[in-house]
């Protein structure tokens, strides 16, 4: 006898992301390609639609179906796992010494200039952001130091609203520019805010006036440059946290931030007559626990807005990070900082990756292979069932 779907063993949210889109889908208009494709996959996802396996005990013939992911990384229900290796990663990147945590944003007047240009207008805030940093730390007078940090772009608000903005780890130090010695930033202080707001608004306005200029963005205004001169008067906010507790305290935020989506599901609350009920953080009230109820359109829509193009990175790693230097830049910082490097194997063969399984039971200790009915044997595939490709995608069926 089948069971019900396998990840019905693990407690299920009683609303999802994916049913409000399954139930309100047809309110949706004018969805780019992208959107549409996020869309289906978070329907679809652990549902007949993508198929699935059987799996059957190896003593008790006990059997249970376990439907496949999309693995979409907008999808609330496929970030955990791969969050963790991640995570994991990470680790080897990180030095004993004091992090600081920066937030660089772009003013509300040039939303829609990043809306209708997202991947080019994303890779421009980027690059604005990380010169900024580069460029500051260099000089003299500020640390004349080579620093590492990691960039994580966000675009919404607790209620989903468009608020473009970089979240940015950052070393309380560097390299000095001939790697003789490691240069320390003083405790509890890294760089002026008010230089790295005037130094990354002249950045990113002069970056989009070029990529204006030569046609590779478009504008939604009648004088491409009118919006651009009413950014350069806004006030710019550039905001320096107060530095992390140490190393064990980064790992702790990355887990909870990098890989976030706009809206988990365990923030869902409600869905009835058309309305949508979720739960949010007012920070400018210390963060106070509110609901806020809107229209299952318009929460769609704000949902949506959030899609980043395709391949489009939103990690990115600088400096001493760069995945093309870190290999030899992090164990010469260790060594000056007088840290023992990390054993590392002597084989050039890459190690196996990890099934889900493996990392579930290496992190829990709970074996998800043993058979919930005889709690003795093990679950192995007996069969691959093939993807319904239909649409709406069927739901697992009720017990």
């Amino acid at each position: 006898m089948h069971s019900l779907d396998h990840q019905r063993r693990t407690a299920r949210p009683e609303l999802e992301l994916a049913d409000i889109f399954r139930e309100y889908a047809d309110r949706l208009t004018e969805l780019t390609g992208q959107q549409a494709r996020v869309v289906r996959a978070i329907t679809e996802c652990r549902t007949a639609a993508l198929g699935g396996h059987i799996h059957e005990c190896e003593l008790c013939e006990y059997q249970e179906i376990s439907y496949n992911s999309c693995r979409n990384r907008h999808c609330p229900k496929c970030q955990r796992l791969e969050q963790v290796r991640w995570l994991e990663a990470q680790q080897e990147r990180l030095l004993p010494i004091e992090y600081h945590h920066v937030v660089f944003t772009v003013p509300d007047v040039l939303h829609p200039l990043f809306l209708i240009n997202r991947r080019q207008a994303y890779n421009l805030a980027f690059a604005a952001v990380s010169e900024t940093l580069h460029e500051v730390a260099l000089r003299p007078k500020n640390l004349g130091a080579k620093i590492g940090f990691s960039l994580v772009l966000h675009t919404w608000t607790q209620t989903l609203l468009y608020h473009l903005h970089h979240h940015c780890i950052v070393t309380g130090g560097g390299l000095h520019p001939d790697g003789s010695r490691w240069v320390s930033a003083k405790p509890g202080f890294l760089f002026s805010v008010r230089i790295l707001t005037k130094v990354f608004r002249g950045k990113l306005l002069q970056q989009l006036e070029k990529a204006l200029d030569c046609g590779r963005i478009a504008s939604p205004d009648a004088d491409p440059k009118d919006r651009l001169r009413k950014a350069a008067r806004k006030n710019w906010v550039v905001y320096s946290k107060p530095p992390f507790a140490g190393p064990e305290q980064v790992l702790n935020y990355l887990g909870r931030y990098t890989q976030r989506i706009a809206i988990s599901n365990e923030r869902l609350v409600s869905m009835k007559d058309g309305k949508v009920t979720f739960r949010w953080k007012d920070r400018a009230h210390g963060d106070k626990n509110k609901i806020m109820e809107l229209d299952a359109g318009e929460f769609m829509r704000r949902f949506l807005l959030h899609v980043v193009p395709k391949s489009l990175m939103r990690i990115r790693h600088y400096g001493l990070f760069s995945n093309s230097v870190t290999h030899e830049l992090i164990p010469r910082c260790r060594k000056l900082l007088c840290v023992q490097t990390s054993n590392t194997s002597d084989t050039d063969e890459p190690e196996k990756r990890e099934t889900w399984q493996e990392l579930v039971h290496r992190l829990t200790g709970r074996d998800v292979t043993l058979c919930p009915k005889c709690h003795t044997g093990h679950l192995i595939m007996k069969e691959r069932l093939p993807a319904l490709r239909i649409w709406p995608p069927p739901q697992p069926r009720a017990p």
